[in-house]
């Protein structure tokens, strides 16, 4: 590094950087002064690369030498930075780089010494300046002051000095707190500084102090701020309202910093700020220009404010947002006649022509009136985005009216504001508008009477929050149809975003302007092409034609983006039918384009011109279309048979020649269609295209056009069967679902072959693993056996070996839902063509009897008393799918079955069969029962299932309760009678078993209709009823799930009785009476299920009195209801959206810990504090959390988060996970409120 030559400098720095950043490189005492010191030589280089390879060596060095060596690098770039003679102006520079380096490498580095070497730097930098400002206050000697440092009069070097002091502010500031009282009066000395650099430096310096300073000097520091504010009224006085204007700045940074220390002060802070922009003098044109930017800088600031403290400043939100109207209008140089709207096209050009003549004579460069203007659009975003509920505010219809007329703004930057704002209420109305669909679509799902009222009043309701957009669409059309065909690429690019927002809030939006907006968005796609013809005629340079065709890129992007998301979001064919022919030719073309992403775009919006042309199959192509099927078929297959172009576009044309295939196939002749298939066959073979055209392959086959298909299905199907043995699971899934709709559509068309080749790679594919391809794997082999002659076409050992898996799967405990429905499917597919059924059933219950059988001696070995101690041979969920597995073939096959019902009643009464076997044999009764009534067959096997309620067994137990429920199911008429009288006469332990057996039935009827459950209702209710003051928590349940489910079945006349009783029982203050009204909320929770029912707008009205139970007295009837929220909230948030300002307090309070319900129980010599209020905050953090998904425009999210701080106190692990959980999702959604309460939370 001394070396003469300024290459091996610069090498030798260069590796010895490369050898500081590794971590096996330890340097000794004597080595770290060396490098050190050579180092910092270095920064006095002559060579300028020497001196910056220098600068970035000292980060790796600092981390590396110990705190010695680092206090001695950086004293010497402090005493360089600040040396002020005019000599070392270049070595200034670089050690403050170097300095600013240095800083940033020790803030990774959490040690003692850093904490130390930033005081001392902040001390060196402060004493520094200091000094210079009492010789320049002295003014005796010139030399002297020449030579010292002089923050307000100084050059760059000393602005460096002030970025420097932010940074470590930036990064160390907790730690410089005993130098914050002395940055306080260095900050505040120099805010007021002549130089505008000084001042903006100061400014962010000031920011970062006050983020990290204590609390009483923030206050000292705003109050200081804010007293200067209210001193100093707006003046046509260029240096007074230059003060204002960096005090505006001031607040406006701290805001973005500290925002969460200033929401105390943010009345004052605003008041101050408006008073400003109201006060403003503007009479006098000399100056305007001051006046227009104090404007702008307030604007800023309130813009500011906004985001970061939208409660504080709500209440100002009405007058900022007059205001920002009032000056998003300001363009006091431009004289508008407004009289745009009742011109023709003709005038239009002319007068523009006008306007373009009369600004050549007037120069823009002195106008500055376009940032006020474009600060006011950012302050009205501002509005928008932190006014969750603006859409129900009175200036909704305001800033919307506004932000139209100012679409045709002259200022290309401003338009462009507008245009993302308004952008912005469009994302806000078309939210809005989603949730108020889901909000109410459960209404329109429901059963009413008045068919005619329904649907009057699904169309208003359907309609109400479009209808204040709605108004304004042909005001929007008129306005942007102008822009669209304006001079600027880039204004008719925003003008096409703005209408591909709008047509995404509302279907059919722009249903009565088709003909308007198609003209002018093909006037983009054709002016683009004609001036890049012109332009290569009359070249200008390379330059400009590069960016010509960039700007003409992207516009054709975003035209034909548009055009794809109108044609998606429009069901009005007949209104596209007068364009297609100007629209086709462009859109060809285009498809065609070299640039891929304009032919991506141009293949979607092909696409859904194809189902314009041909809506449904049934529906014939007019004659003026069919010439166009030729040309996009053609444009298509060409862009298969291109090799080099972009995977996006591959997989775009091969879904558009799909789509053309499967609307128009019947349109293009035999010869086009057979030349379809060795395109798609050799597309299939390639690895990258393979999945899109095995999806593409699907469509074709589902096509309601018939077509004969006998040639690609020979071709294609040995290729699909190999991609069952990919290690591509979305792959194997699409191809699965490809060869089933092939089997399904065109059965004729498979030979023996052809079904070989798929079986075989069939049973790998079934297992527990992955339930959703064995789910495909067994519908594909359903269809398979249902084929007509599949006796003949199927391999019976193929079938045995798939048949061999899936009993295997039967027996996972994994196996349910539609899994287990394709297993019964495929199994009932079986019989007879590929099995029998009483094969088939031996086989089922094989695995069960077999092992019984084989482990009978060491059971009779056993004693009675072990007999709750039996193991089951397989898994609980095994029993049940066998058992339904069982039913399902035995429905179809019920003259077989009668041997297998008798033998399963055999083993019930039969001591020394094991409780496998007995539950086995319940479960599969049971299921049988749901299809023909065993009840009467056999007339004893009631009482075997009650004897069976006193076995050890608690699996037993729920079997037997479980199959008398369902054996008599289809004979409620002495079924329920008897159940009925049971329930009646038994004791506690039993009832709870037979109760389980009526939810049973009730829970069936919920899914399949049983009239004769009706004439039960009231006997059902009355019994249920005499069990709710049940002391036994687990007897109420099962009673409130029944009365839940009976209640859906009848809403309008069980519903207003549960709510009778509920308020008649809070009434009471007998000791039962609280489990009567805990099990009437769980009973509602029940009644609120995902699907939409008839009883949800009945439940709206009388839910609030439910709710109620959130101020119960009794501790568990207060945490069902919070159970009961929590699902309302969850499945159906309609029903309490509305009614959230009275239960968040209600909610919240079940947050707080209560020392009363805190106790301390004696466990012989130790104690046991017990908190009986847990699980009561545990409901109400849960619902917390589950409103943040359903309910966050309803929530307060200041007063919310108060409550997360809470939690995130609280002792418990439970607690505190939910809450870390809530700040995560917090954080998502309104970082901005988390960044306010950050130092809270943290």
């Amino acid at each position: 590094m001394s070396s003469n030559d300024k290459d091996f400098r610069f090498m030798a720095t260069s590796d010895l950087m490369n050898d500081l950043q590794k971590e096996s490189i330890k340097l000794d005492d004597d080595s770290e002064r060396r490098i050190v010191k050579g180092v910092l030589k270095l920064l006095e280089d002559t060579n300028g690369e020497v001196q910056n390879q220098a600068v970035k060596c000292l980060g790796p060095l600092v981390c590396k030498v110990r705190e010695a060596q680092i206090e001695t690098i950086c004293d010497t770039l402090c005493s360089n930075c600040t040396n002020m003679s005019r000599d070392a102006e270049q070595l200034r520079d670089i050690s403050s780089s170097g300095l600013k380096t240095v800083i940033a490498s020790l803030a990774t580095t959490n040690s003692g010494a850093t904490n130390n070497i930033s005081k001392k730097i902040m001390q060196r930098l402060i004493s520094a300046i200091q000094q210079g400002t009492a010789a320049s206050s002295t003014g005796n000697n010139a030399a002297a002051r020449a030579n010292t440092f002089d923050l307000a009069n100084g050059g760059q070097s000393q602005l460096e000095i002030l970025d420097i002091i932010s940074d470590m502010l930036s990064r160390f500031g907790s730690n410089l707190s005993s130098y914050h009282s002395q940055l306080k009066q260095i900050l505040l000395n120099h805010l007021n500084s002549s130089r505008s650099a000084v001042r903006k430096r100061v400014t962010t310096s000031l920011s970062y102090l006050l983020e990290t300073c204590d609390l009483q000097l923030f206050n000292e520091i705003l109050t200081i701020l804010l007293n200067e504010l209210k001193k100093r009224p707006a003046s046509a006085v260029s240096d007074k309202n230059a003060t204002i204007k960096t005090y505006v700045q001031a607040l406006t940074s701290i805001c973005r910093l500290a925002s969460q220390r200033l929401s105390e002060h943010m009345h004052d802070i605003v008041r101050i700020t408006l008073s400003f922009i109201e006060n403003t003098p503007s009479n006098n044109s000399d100056d305007q220009q001051h006046d227009d930017e104090l404007i702008e800088y307030c604007l800023q600031a309130l813009e500011t404010y906004l985001k970061r403290c939208p409660k504080e400043t709500n209440e100002f939100v009405p007058k900022i947002v007059n205001i920002c109207i009032v000056y998003l209008k300001y363009d006091p140089n431009f004289n508008d006649d407004n009289d745009e709207n009742g011109m023709d096209d003709d005038r239009s050009e002319e007068d523009d022509d006008d306007d373009d003549k009369d600004q050549d004579s007037y120069s823009d460069d002195d106008d500055l009136s376009w940032k006020v203007r474009h600060s006011a659009a950012k302050c009205i975003e501002a509005v928008v985005v932190t006014q969750h509920d603006i859409i129900q505010t009175n200036y909704y219809r305001k800033i919307v009216s506004v932000l139209i007329e100012r679409f045709l703004e002259r200022e290309n930057t401003v338009k462009g504001d507008i245009f993302h704002c308004f952008i912005t209420i469009l994302q806000q109305t078309k939210t809005a508008y989603s949730h108020h669909q889901q909000q109410h679509g459960t209404n329109s799902s429901s059963h009413h009477d008045d068919e005619d009222s329904m649907d009057t009043d699904t169309a208003s309701l359907k309609n109400s929050y479009a209808s204040p957009l709605a108004e304004y669409v042909p005001s929007i059309v008129r306005s942007l149809a102008k822009i669209m065909k304006d001079k600027d690429p880039k204004n008719r690019e925003g003008s096409l975003v703005v209408l591909t927002n709008l047509v995404q809030v509302q279907r059919n939006i722009l249903n009565d302007h088709i003909d308007t907006i198609l003209p002018n968005t093909l006037y983009s796609l054709s002016s683009a092409d004609k001036s890049k013809k012109s332009k290569g005629q009359t070249s200008e340079g390379s330059t400009s034609q590069g960016v010509s065709k960039s700007l003409h890129s992207n516009l054709k992007i975003t035209a034909l983006s548009f055009l794809h998301a109108f044609l998606q979001t429009h069901d009005d064919s007949n209104g596209f039918h007068k364009h297609v022919k100007s629209l086709l030719p462009l859109i060809i073309t285009h498809a065609n384009d070299s640039f891929y992403k304009i032919a991506s775009e141009a293949l979607l919006v092909l696409q859904e011109l194809v189902k314009i042309i041909r809506p449904k199959s049934s529906v014939a192509v007019q004659n003026e279309f069919k010439p166009f099927v030729e040309q996009i078929y053609e444009c298509t297959q060409k862009r298969l048979k291109q090799k080099d172009f972009d995977q996006e576009v591959k997989e775009r044309a091969i879904t558009c020649f799909a789509y053309v295939i499967v609307y128009l196939g019947d349109l293009l002749s035999t010869e086009q269609l057979q030349s379809c298939w060795p395109i798609l066959t050799e597309l299939l073979r390639n690895e990258i295209t393979r999945l899109p055209t095995v999806r593409a392959l699907t469509n074709i086959v589902e096509s309601p056009l018939k077509l004969d298909l006998q040639t690609i299905l020979i071709d294609t199907v040995p290729i699909l069967s190999s991609y069952l043995r990919q290690n591509h699971r979305t792959l194997k899934m699409n191809t699965l679902s490809c060869l089933r709709s092939m089997i399904r559509i065109y059965p004729k068309h498979f030979n023996k072959a052809m079904i070989k080749a798929i079986l075989v790679e069939l049973p790998l594919l079934i297992n527990e693993n992955d339930l959703l391809l064995a789910q495909y794997a067994l519908k594909l082999t359903t269809s398979i056996c249902k084929i007509a002659n599949s006796q003949a076409l199927i391999d019976r050992e193929q079938i045995q070996a798939i048949l061999n898996k899936v009993l295997e799967l039967i027996q996972s405990p994994l196996l349910q839902g539609t899994a287990l429905d394709a297993v019964i499917e495929y199994l009932r597919s079986l019989v007879p063509q590929c099995a029998s059924y009483e094969e088939l059933v031996k086989l089922l219950i094989k695995p069960v009897y077999s092992q019984q059988k084989s482990g009978s001696t060491s059971a009779s070995a056993t004693s009675t008393n072990d007999h709750q101690q039996q193991q089951l041979v397989v898994h609980k969920q095994a029993f049940y799918s066998i058992a339904k597995s069982f039913a399902a073939l035995t429905v179809a096959n019920l003259k077989e079955s009668s041997s297998f019902i008798k033998k399963f009643q055999d083993d019930l009464n039969d001591p020394k069969c094991g409780d496998s076997v007995k539950i086995l044999a319940l479960l599969c009764l049971g299921e049988t029962g749901k299809y023909t009534d065993l009840a009467q067959s056999s007339s004893n096997l009631q009482q075997i299932l009650l004897d069976i309620f006193s076995s050890p067994s608690d699996d037993l137990r729920t079997a037997a309760s479980y199959t008398l429920g369902y054996i008599g199911i289809r004979n409620l008429k002495s079924h329920i009678p008897f159940l009925l009288k049971e329930i009646a006469n038994s004791q506690t332990k039993r009832q709870y078993l037979l109760l389980h057996s009526l939810r049973e039935i009730i829970s069936y009827q919920n899914h399949e209709s049983l009239p004769q459950l009706d004439e039960h209702i009231d006997s059902i209710w009355r019994t249920l009823f005499d069990h709710c003051e049940c002391p036994e928590e687990g007897t109420r349940n099962v009673v409130a799930e029944c009365l839940g489910k009976l209640t859906l079945l009848k809403p309008e006349k069980l519903l207003p009785i549960l709510r009778e009783t509920f308020v008649n029982q809070a009434q009471r203050k007998e000791p039962r009476s609280p489990y009567v009204r805990s099990t009437i909320i769980t009973a509602i929770k029940f009644t609120i299920i995902d699907q939409p029912q008839h009883i949800d707008s009945i439940l709206k009205g009388y839910i609030k009195d439910f709710l109620n139970g959130l101020e119960d007295d009794d501790i568990d009837v207060r945490r069902v209801a919070l159970v009961m929220f929590n699902s309302a909230a969850h499945n159906k948030p309609m029903l309490i959206r509305d009614l959230l300002k009275e239960l968040l307090p209600k909610l919240y309070n079940e947050t707080r810990v209560r020392q009363d319900l805190i106790r301390e129980v004696e466990m012989g010599p130790f104690k046991h504090t017990v908190d009986d209020g847990l699980d009561l905050r545990k409901a109400a953090f849960e619902c917390m959390y589950t409103l943040l998904d359903t309910c966050l425009d309803k929530l307060d999210m200041f007063d919310y988060l108060t409550y997360v701080e809470d939690g995130l106190k609280q002792d418990h692990y439970d607690i505190r996970m939910l809450t870390f959980l809530m700040v995560v999702r917090l954080s998502i959604l309104c970082p901005t409120i988390v960044l306010q309460r950050l130092d809270r939370l943290i």
